[in-house]
């Protein structure tokens, strides 16, 4: 099973009724349930991870359509913090 397969599958399911409900908002969602819906991305992480710590979860904006995922500090590192990955122009010589 891939990384939050049932994250997005209940999104998916979810969408048409949420889109009523609430679209253009962003949806905080673990396994089969709606966490809570957010105005914005940032605001849904920052619950995600008060919540639920390294555990995976899913954040998306409720809108129609096929949404691209990413997922960036999983990507660069940064959630399993591996030190030989650098971000150039940061840090105190940047």
């Amino acid at each position: 099973m891939e990384p939050l397969q049932v994250e997005r599958e209940y999104f998916d399911h979810s969408l048409e009724e949420w889109l009523k409900l609430y679209s253009g908002k962003v949806a905080l969602v673990k396994g089969e349930q709606l966490i809570g819906v957010f105005d914005d991305e940032a605001t849904a992480l920052e619950e995600g991870a008060r919540r639920f710590g390294k555990e995976p979860f899913l954040i998306r904006r409720i809108i129609p359509g096929e949404q691209t995922v990413s997922a960036p500090a999983y990507t660069l590192g940064i959630l399993r913090a591996n030190p030989s990955l650098t971000i150039i122009g940061q840090g105190p010589d940047a």
